[in-house]
């Protein structure tokens, strides 16, 4: 599911690619930005509000080599473009802002190690659980976890094999279908549990669907029905406090059950805390009550606005609007590093500072002041990026190694090469939606003035465009060089990525020969390739940046046939998220974030989920990979699920559904007094228990 992306470091891609949703109302649409045809070398350019000019008299004296000290070594200030946290309630936030704070005020299960996604480190567990071990029983279907005894929240409640597993039940039950609980639901209560496929606990009431989100309706079922939910739920997450462990029973076996489990939706909390604070409080009887929809009615209780976790941070203060200020647990109960070289004990930064200002010349300024430590540039702004090079004094690669930069007396260091967790691509409809017209597809005929509402369910055509695309002056404009192509449909390093899978590469000969290979004629019997065609694509003409690989596939189709028009055409978003919502665009491009790394977590939106619905794949392209997904999901060892993500992807690349773009490689600017940063693309934000300063 895509997350609300609160912070830069989401993704340079995902903010140049995401449009949301797509598609135009009848009508001809408004056009804010347009190119008319494909002539010339594709630009991409800023728009004058994301470019902020400086001159000599702004700019403050820069330090010096010798200054590199913070003059509070125990505060750091971080500042944000981004809003305020969705909610800090552990169970329902599904963004990155409220993902960051909870991340540092609570523990999970199980942690990553370090700056590996894949890899994962005991936290309130004392063992990652593994066949190994027996942690996971034969059939992987049984996780057990020892749970760390003498830990205690920052209420001073002492951990509970009971709290952990409350919190797992606390948050299926309390549902809600904007929360992330369905990535929780699907392993351990089953996906064919929710026949409506919302992945709610209101699927196990009324497997309709007809109850999702629906709180009054909900308080009104069958009581019988609503104690066997939470039974349900009780019986698969099973607490043993004289022996110290929690147990999950699974539905069905889950490769990714692990990593599902180290996001912040997997935060452990005190119940007891919980159920004075306007949660639930673990009687069966009464979980209905407690159902969730909105967080805006989560934040007028405590679970909302406060946090009580174990984390090596509590929060001391949030001012809507300003900041979030975190302070050190000095009781956190780390006494032995979760990876070589990690901290222990109490924080050694006392105190955070998560500072709201909106205008990127305002960040810059106290940047360049060194009034703050970490400065987010805009979401997807590269500009920005530019505007803070000259003040850099060391570069740093994605090792961590640094070097000195040209001007090694400047105050900044830059880590770059920072792969994302997110990626913008193509997305390709096979059947337009004709009622009451559509303006996207012209004539609605081949006749050179338009396309059939089917176009793209030629493999021909989609593989021809797929030809006709030149990733590498994407890469090189949009991207200012720092990315790479997609290969495959998960992100490099995921299981079943891999460099030698077949790909599309830019091919112009190869392009015409896929349009020649087209059976479409038109009326009079000319070929696609004699005939033409013209096609208006959108974007959200609020982000400039989102007009550029549209640009390059339109120059590149007309420069193989001039006969080939696309006209890119910039539209207010409501208009543009109409047309695509409504199945009107024959090409959208939005972005994914991933929730966990891995495979599933992407194979499934490109073709069961959000993206394979909105671009109405056939039902048999939509069968054959729905096969390698679920054989993906279920198999447990890592060697196999990488040869069954193998023929995922081969499978797709014949299908060619979509055109994979590139994934974006981020940048992180700091005070070079800072020490201990890493960079791990799966964390919502910044974990600032392992930095300190000077």
């Amino acid at each position: 599911m895509l997350k609300h992306m609160s912070r830069a470091l989401a993704s340079v891609v995902a903010a140049a690619m995401l449009l949301g949703a797509c598609a135009p109302a009848t009508g001809i649409p408004v056009i804010v930005n347009a190119t008319s045809g494909p002539t010339g070398t594709p630009a991409v350019t800023a728009s004058p509000s994301q470019v902020v000019e400086t001159t000599a008299t702004s700019v403050a004296p820069v330090a010096t080599a010798a200054s590199f000290k913070s003059k509070d070594p125990t505060t750091l200030t971080y500042l944000t473009p981004a809003g305020d946290p969705d909610t800090l309630d552990t169970a329902f936030d599904y963004e990155t802002g409220g993902g960051q704070v909870i991340q540092n005020t609570y523990d999970t299960l199980i942690f990553y190690n370090r700056d590996d996604p894949n890899r994962f480190v005991p936290q309130l567990a004392t063992d990652v659980p593994s066949l190994a071990n027996g942690g996971i029983t034969a059939d992987g279907k049984t996780y057990t976890f020892q749970i760390r005894g003498g830990v205690k929240f920052h209420n001073g409640d002492t951990l509970t094999p009971d709290d952990v597993a409350f919190t797992f039940q606390r948050g299926l039950l309390q549902g809600g279908l904007s929360s992330p609980q369905w990535l929780l639901f699907q392993p351990i209560l089953g996906a064919a549990a929710s026949p409506s496929g919302n992945n709610d606990i209101t699927d196990l009431v009324d497997p309709s669907g007809k109850l999702g989100d629906d709180q009054a309706g909900l308080l009104q079922a069958d009581p019988a029905k609503l104690l066997a939910a939470c039974q349900a739920v009780t019986s698969a997450i099973v607490a043993d406090d004289a022996h110290g462990t929690v147990t999950f029973h699974l539905a069905q076996s889950w490769g990714p059950f692990l990593a599902t489990l180290g996001g912040s939706w997997g935060s452990v909390s005190d119940k007891k805390w919980v159920g004075a604070n306007g949660g639930w409080d673990g009687d069966c009887h009464t979980w209905q009550k407690f159902y969730q929809t909105k967080s805006a009615d989560l934040n007028k209780l405590g679970i909302g606005t406060d946090e009580n976790g174990t984390g090596p941070y509590r929060v001391d203060h949030w001012t809507l609007g300003k900041e979030i200020v975190l302070k050190a647990f000095d009781g956190y109960w780390r006494t032995a590093p979760a990876w070589d070289g990690g901290p222990i004990g109490a924080p050694r930064i006392k105190t955070v500072v998560i500072r709201t200002v909106a205008q990127f010349a305002n960040r810059l300024a106290l940047f360049r002041a060194g009034e703050a430590d970490f400065n987010d540039p805009d979401l997807g702004v590269t500009s920005d990026w530019l505007q803070m090079d000259p003040l850099v004094g060391e570069t740093c690669g994605t090792d961590g190694a640094c070097n000195p930069a040209p001007d090694p007396a400047q105050p900044l260091r830059v880590f770059k090469g920072l792969q994302n967790n997110s990626r913008g691509d193509f997305y390709f409809n096979f059947k337009m939606d004709t009622a009451g017209g559509n303006d996207f597809i012209g004539s609605g005929k081949l006749d050179g003035s338009g396309v059939p509402a089917d176009f793209f369910a030629n493999v021909h055509v989609r593989k021809a465009f797929n030809y006709c695309f030149d990733w590498s002056a994407f890469i090189k404009q949009a991207l200012l060089g720092e990315g790479v192509q997609s290969f495959d449909v998960m992100l490099p390093g995921e299981i079943g990525y891999s460099e030698q899978d077949p790909h599309y590469a830019y091919d112009p000969s190869q392009c015409k020969a896929e349009f020649q290979a087209s059976a479409l004629k038109s009326a009079d019997g000319r070929s696609l390739w004699d005939t033409g065609f013209r096609l208006t694509v959108a974007y959200n003409a609020s982000v400039v940046v989102r007009q550029a690989p549209l640009d390059i596939l339109s120059h590149d189709l007309a420069a193989v046939n001039p006969k080939f028009v696309l006209q890119v055409t910039g539209l207010p978003w409501p208009t543009f998220l109409a047309a695509q919502n409504s199945h009107k665009l024959p090409i959208f491009v939005t972005g994914w974030q991933e929730d966990i790394h891995d495979a599933h977590d992407w194979v499934v939106p490109y073709v069961t989920g959000t993206y394979g619905s909105q671009q109405s794949l056939p039902p048999d392209i939509v069968k054959q990979l729905s096969v390698f997904i679920n054989q993906g999901v279920a198999e447990t060892d890592p060697a196999k699920r990488a040869a069954i993500y193998r023929q995922f992807n081969q499978a797709f690349y014949d299908a060619a559904p979509d055109i994979l773009l590139a994934v974006g490689y981020n940048r992180h600017f700091e005070q070079r007094w800072v020490q201990g940063y890493y960079y791990n693309p799966i964390y919502p934000g910044f974990y600032f228990y392992a930095l300190s300063k000077n």
